[in-house]
């Protein structure tokens, strides 16, 4: 597939996930539903970008989007934080505010009782994303390397 191709085929596929969007909304009952049409098409959205390997550019928004409009559940957030982590090769400008997602993903996770098996396939999948964006050299901003300190000379 060539570069045209695949970015041909992120708008359409954006386009068409918004093109329901439309169609459901009109057939909405409730603020309730229209807002959670409007977080599924984000969460669709990013995972097309994610999967088709997009920029910023397309990925940002969305995530704004969906950041604005809330998070249905802990599983979607679960979700989009570790899709945002691995896909920092893509554009690591962002590697501190998809780690401090990460991060509070994890938090959130941590207060879940021991004894539901979704805590650990969170906290395992959580282990893999950071994994993944340490593979491409991409590490959490707590884990860097400090810097040299320079010595001030007095005199």
């Amino acid at each position: 597939m060539s570069l045209l191709e695949a970015e041909a085929s992120f708008e359409v596929a954006a386009l068409s996930f918004q093109d329901l969007e439309r169609r459901f909304l009109r057939e909405a009952m409730t603020p309730t539903e229209r807002l959670h049409l409007k977080r599924l098409t984000a969460i669709n959205v990013l995972d097309t970008a994610f999967l088709q390997r997009r920029p910023w550019s397309d990925f940002g928004p969305w995530l704004r989007r969906l950041k604005r409009l809330g998070f249905p559940d802990l599983w979607s957030r679960f979700h989009i934080a570790t899709l945002y982590v691995q896909s920092l090769s893509t554009f690591p400008e962002q590697a501190r505010d998809a780690f401090a997602m990460l991060a509070d993903v994890e938090r959130r996770v941590l207060r879940r009782r021991k004894d539901r098996s979704s805590r650990q396939q969170m906290l395992d999948g959580i282990e893999h994303a950071r994994r993944e964006a340490t593979r491409h050299g991409i590490l959490p901003p707590n884990t860097l390397p400090a810097r040299p300190r320079r010595r001030v000379r007095s005199g």
